[in-house]
This record gives structure tokens, sequence and C-alpha cells, in this order.
């Protein structure tokens, strides 16, 4: 659990940095597997 606690603190961390991680952007699960984020059908209303 703590392993996945830091994976996900370093992804925080990559989201509030001040370069744009849009393109690579992903999502941790809870069973630590990464998801893909398409951010341009996030933005739609």
């Amino acid at each position: 659990m703590a392993r996945q606690r830091g994976r996900f603190d370093l992804f925080l961390d990559a989201i509030g940095a001040r370069h744009s991680v849009e393109p690579c952007m992903t999502a941790l699960a809870m069973d630590g597997t990464l998801c893909p984020i398409d951010m341009a059908a996030a933005r739609q209303p």
C-alpha cells in the first residue's frame, strides 16, 4: 500500500507541475494500473 501511495503522490506532483502533462495524462487506479485519460473528451460540456 505504501508503494501505491508513493506512486500516486508522484502522479499528483506531475499534475501540479507548471508544464503541461496533458499529452501523457493518466490516472492511477487503486490496483496500481495506469489508465489513459482523453483530455479532449474530458473538456466537453
